[in-house]
């Protein structure tokens, strides 16, 4: 957020760009998570004290990660050449985003990895989103203690509910009301269709198959502009477009 705050005042106070920081406990070393801050006011007026000015070299790093982060090209893109050279900071920041994108592995389209876990927590019988987030297995683990910490639970449910309300009679997900007076976690369950099992099992036909999900200033699973992730969970991980349908079985 520090990072949109200086591309904005950069574009409508090019002049007067100036900002002080003031740092009041302490942030996840990654940048997600979720919290609260316990501060006395005698720390607040100390923060005060040693709030530091930024420089405009400063600011206008900022707002350069921030276009870079929010910009139509996801940060790990190998377009250009440059995934191999993305700073540390944004490195770690294109890692998070390309959990979200689906991936490639040999000829086979698969699941981005949030939604592999998302699917491996499901099954024919009814799941509502508290079901899937303490499912007994490491994919529930990873939910739980990976992810549940970076997204939030509700981002789950709304998850879950994109996929039940993507593509008709073909989704992968069918969704009945459960508890509507609770929601999200508890409005609806969820269980897999023949398609979704045959995603789960199987991978995508086609990218089209994944409802979108904007992730910062790019789409997931857009079929007009299909990233996806390759050597995924490698240190050469990268994101590039889907250059021919990727299929299930090779000719």
């Amino acid at each position: 957020m520090l990072w949109a705050l200086c591309a904005w005042r950069l574009r409508y106070r090019p002049e007067h760009p100036d900002l002080d920081i003031v740092v009041l406990g302490d942030a996840p070393e990654d940048g997600f998570g979720y919290g609260f801050v316990h501060v006395k006011p005698a720390d607040a007026r100390r923060g005060l004290d040693d709030a530091r000015a930024l420089s405009r070299t400063r600011v206008q790093h900022m707002a350069r990660s921030w276009r870079k982060v929010s910009g139509r090209s996801p940060v790990l893109s190998t377009e250009g050449g440059r995934a191999g050279r993305v700073r540390k900071d944004l490195a770690e920041l294109g890692t998070h985003q390309a959990a979200f994108f689906p991936r490639v592995d040999g000829s086979a389209l698969t699941l981005s990895w949030v939604d592999e876990l998302l699917f491996a927590c499901l099954d024919k019988d009814w799941s509502t989103p508290v079901d899937v987030l303490m499912h007994r297995s490491s994919a529930g683990e990873e939910l739980r203690t990976g992810w549940g910490m970076r997204i939030g639970d509700c981002f789950l449910a709304m998850r879950l509910r994109q996929w039940a309300e993507h593509r008709g009679a073909e989704a992968a997900l069918e969704s009945v009301p459960y508890r509507t007076d609770r929601p999200p976690m508890l409005e609806a369950r969820y269980r897999l269709t023949v398609v979704g099992d045959e995603i789960k099992r199987h991978g995508l036909a086609d990218i089209a198959q994944g409802p979108p999900l904007p992730v910062w200033g790019v789409t997931a699973y857009d079929p007009r502009a299909p990233w996806v992730v390759v050597d995924y969970g490698t240190a050469h991980q990268r994101i590039q477009r889907l250059e021919a349908p990727a299929t299930q079985d090779a000719e």
